[in-house]
């Protein structure tokens, strides 16, 4: 599930820039949310689900939490290159082994922790961040990868209870709510940049492509939560690194763009990770000592 909803997020997320030339981040995220919080209530009605939590304040906990990330990591694109706001974000496996380990007392095995640092290895080698260029503000997306990290932690030890559908209906509603604000103070005091952009009025394209992504996000979104809700979280967010491997995908048969040499070793890379954690979980689950 964690796969497929990579593969199907890395797809749509390449049409953000086509969004970017008729509206700002913030507009495009408000009409998002506008468009996705129905679907979760028809889905609701069609399956007999309903979007109400079953345990209130952890649903909002872990809502906030993922909002905060993605929230963060939308911001830092604003002062700093994709690579580095991607690379930052892309450390929250780290941060949900730290967690797993320092509030929930799960053991991870030497095999565990070395896949998840291969795991991160590798994505700095798909994304190829200017070490140059590194700054106090690249800290900023490693906050991202805190709370988005916390919060996929927080789907199984929370809201394991919660169905996937409430979930994903949980965390729209909150950055909504969130990129609503932000529109808001943009549109105060307006600025040229895509994160800076004041409200405009849509036009028919920014529509279209806005729906095109909401559908893709909210059946990865769903993928995603129920993934985290049943499964590992150290596991599971190993196997979120295919993002980049999916997305470097895309970019060539889109767009023509190539991947170089050290990108190609950064995805065979994380391929390994996601073996050896699964191997090392497999091991887990069968009662053996991880190595």
């Amino acid at each position: 599930m964690a796969i497929v909803a990579s593969a199907i997020l890395s797809f749509v997320d390449n049409f953000v820039g086509l969004v970017a030339e008729e509206a700002g981040l913030w507009q495009f995220q408000v009409f998002r949310a506008l468009m996705a919080l129905p679907i979760f209530w028809a889905i609701g009605l069609v399956t007999r689900r309903s979007l109400r939590p079953k345990h209130l304040w952890r649903w909002l906990g872990r809502s906030l939490a993922v909002s905060a990330g993605l929230l963060i990591y939308f911001a830092s694109l604003g002062t700093l290159p994709v690579a580095q706001a991607g690379a930052g974000l892309f450390s929250a496996p780290l941060w949900v082994a730290l967690f797993s380990v320092a509030l929930f007392g799960q053991r991870l095995g030497g095999l565990g922790v070395f896949a998840i640092f291969a795991g991160f290895g590798g994505a700095l080698m798909l994304l190829q961040p200017d070490i140059a260029n590194v700054s106090a503000a690249s800290l900023l997306p490693m906050a991202a990868g805190l709370f988005y990290g916390l919060g996929m932690m927080l789907t199984g030890q929370w809201c394991a209870r919660e169905s996937p559908l409430s979930l994903a209906f949980g965390v729209f509603l909150v950055f909504g709510i969130a990129s609503a604000a932000m529109l808001i103070a943009t549109s105060m005091a307006p600025g040229e940049s895509f994160i800076s952009r004041p409200f405009v009025l849509p036009s028919l394209r920014f529509l279209w492509l806005t729906a095109f992504q909401v559908v893709g996000a909210v059946i990865a979104v769903i993928l995603i939560a129920e993934a985290y809700r049943t499964g590992t979280a150290a596991l599971v967010a190993v196997f979120e690194y295919s993002f980049l491997i999916f997305a470097c995908l895309w970019a060539y048969l889109l767009w023509g763009l190539p991947t170089n040499a050290i990108a190609a070793t950064g995805i065979a890379v994380v391929v390994a990770a996601g073996i050896l954690m699964a191997i090392n979980e497999r091991r887990r689950e069968s009662g053996a000592t991880a190595v």
